[in-house]
């Protein structure tokens, strides 16, 4: 099956943008159309048991390396930049690794190849909790979501997650339960017996925890020739926090 996608522009410049855990492709729109906007034809994807792509009972990044390769022989691209966030950086990491021919430009946002050691236990309890039968707007939602955070960003990008069916109520987009299910191999390190020889860049939010010194450093295995790009006041979530900062970064690394 092939990952659902929107595409903005038409080129011989092709780019993909893979959003992360819990995320869609409707994260990436406004940067979409701004990049196309620069002479590139962009592809944002929903990666397995997000958005509107495929449910699987499966989830692993060679499986989501495999279904961006899947991909790309679907549109017959010769070779494709690309920008990955967090878990969808992950991925494009394991497809560098494993089709490094294939891959342009490697554009990484606040995330490494490494296994980590974060708890989604409460995201993962506000999501279970929510009574999709008792819910009947958006505020509704954001409600419920505000017992458990305080960040208004992260509680719409979670929000996100809950559409509306076509009875009237809302239902889950993504496959929570494979999810829940899989989190450990999401949260897993990428393996692999070979590096990847071209540049790789990895984008970091300097208010973000998730690339360290110790964590690069691992990396470098991997990914030696990898250019750390440090955003100011940017969290993990910069792309929307810090956006004029990180197209700008985008637009000098895809057109130089």
């Amino acid at each position: 099956m092939i990952i659902n996608s929107r595409v903005f522009g038409k080129s011989e410049n092709k780019l993909i943008i893979l959003h992360g855990f819990l995320g869609s492709l409707d994260n990436w729109i406004t940067i979409a159309k701004k990049i196309s906007d620069l002479g590139f034809e962009v592809h944002i994807v929903d990666q397995r048991n997000h958005g509107k792509s495929f449910h699987s009972d499966s989830h692993s990044y060679e499986l989501m390396a495999l279904d961006l390769k899947n991909y790309i022989d679907h549109f017959d691209f010769d070779k494709v930049s690309i920008i990955g966030h967090s878990m969808g950086g992950k991925t494009a990491c394991c497809f560098a690794l494993n089709h490094s021919t294939k891959v342009e430009k490697l554009i990484i946002v606040d995330i490494l190849p490494i296994k980590y050691n974060k708890d989604y236990n409460l995201i993962f309890e506000a999501l279970r909790t929510i009574d999709l039968n008792s819910i009947s707007n958006r505020f509704d939602i954001n409600n419920h979501f505000k017992r458990f955070f305080e960040d208004e960003l992260f509680i719409s990008f979670l929000s996100k997650n809950l559409v509306r069916s076509k009875d009237g109520g809302f239902s889950f987009k993504c496959n929570l339960s494979s999810l829940i299910d899989n989190i450990d191999n999401i949260l897993d390190q990428i393996n692999s017996n070979i590096f990847y020889d071209k540049k790789t860049f990895f984008i970091k939010g300097l208010n973000s925890d998730y690339i360290t010194d110790e964590g690069l450093k691992k990396t470098s295995a991997l990914f030696p020739k990898h250019n750390l790009i440090p955003v100011e006041d940017g969290g993990h979530w910069l792309h929307h926090e810090k956006q004029k900062e990180f197209f700008d970064i985008c637009k000098e690394l895809l057109t130089t």
